[in-house]
């Protein structure tokens, strides 16, 4: 399947509209629902069925922010059968449900831009873990020449598809390099993306053409603890799963649980 990945990711992207299920995926390809889910999860460290509703949020969510269009348009047209299924799925993605995301944008968006204007940098955890069961991680950004960075998120995920929310994240303003700590017993991926500077509110919110990066294997700790990583930076290719968490509101959050 290895060789055919790239067409299989941009089968799925095409036909995201057509209400496509993964066994009809599959039955394209000639393989066995069983069999291409689990070569899928294998190549890509993300399962097909979680890339199909991601890709489908992705377009809805560019419908109703870019082009204006209603919230219950843009999801029939994504491929969900239902409102109420879009929105159950969009929140579990996002952290918000999609009028709450689409009202937020200016405000989230404000935020963000304080935060790029001064050279601080922040860091997220997703939950307060004993000292003694923690490790570290040191990662160092690689940009290409001539490119202005407004703001590099980086994180630690479940999967390599960034969804949800990160184990470990910062936000590097005027950095390259970040020592993560506070990092639990588990496996990872490593994964980064940068906004360049912009005076357009949905810069922050659609992701689809920022540089991304990304370790080249799953890190595991505390194998991989100490070690220092180097992520190159480059544009974002047509197979690429789409960036789906929500990275002003992650910041915004994060700037809560330092000031309470």
């Amino acid at each position: 399947m290895k060789e055919t990945m790239t067409t299989i990711l941009m089968y799925m992207k095409k036909h995201v509209s057509d209400e496509v299920t993964i066994k009809e995926v599959a039955a394209h390809f000639s393989y066995s629902k069983y069999h291409f889910s689990r070569e899928f999860k294998k190549f890509t460290g993300f399962s097909a069925a979680d890339y199909l509703s991601s890709i489908k949020i992705e377009q809805a969510k560019q419908d109703f922010l870019k082009k204006q269009r209603s919230i219950t348009d843009s999801s029939f047209d994504a491929g969900f059968s239902s409102l109420g299924t879009f929105s159950t799925t969009f929140a579990k993605k996002t952290g918000l449900s999609p009028r709450e995301y689409k009202n937020q944008v200016e405000s989230l968006y404000h935020l963000t831009k304080n935060y790029d204007d001064n050279t601080m940098s922040t860091s997220y955890y997703a939950e307060k873990i004993q000292e003694e069961d923690t490790y570290q991680l040191s990662v160092t950004i690689h940009y290409p020449k001539s490119y202005q960075s407004s703001i590099t998120f980086v994180g630690l995920f479940n999967s390599s598809i960034s969804n949800h929310k990160p184990i470990v994240g910062t936000a590097l303003r005027k950095k390259i390099r970040h020592t993560f700590t506070h990092i639990p017993k588990g496996e990872y991926y490593l994964l980064a993306c940068s906004i360049e500077k912009t005076l357009s509110p949905l810069r922050y919110f659609v992701l689809d053409d920022c540089l991304r990066g990304k370790a080249d294997r799953p890190l595991q700790f505390p194998k991989d603890s100490t070690k220092e990583i180097d992520v190159y930076l480059r544009e974002p290719l047509p197979q690429d799963p789409p960036i789906l968490i929500n990275l002003p509101k992650l910041l915004s959050e994060t700037f809560k649980l330092r000031n309470p």
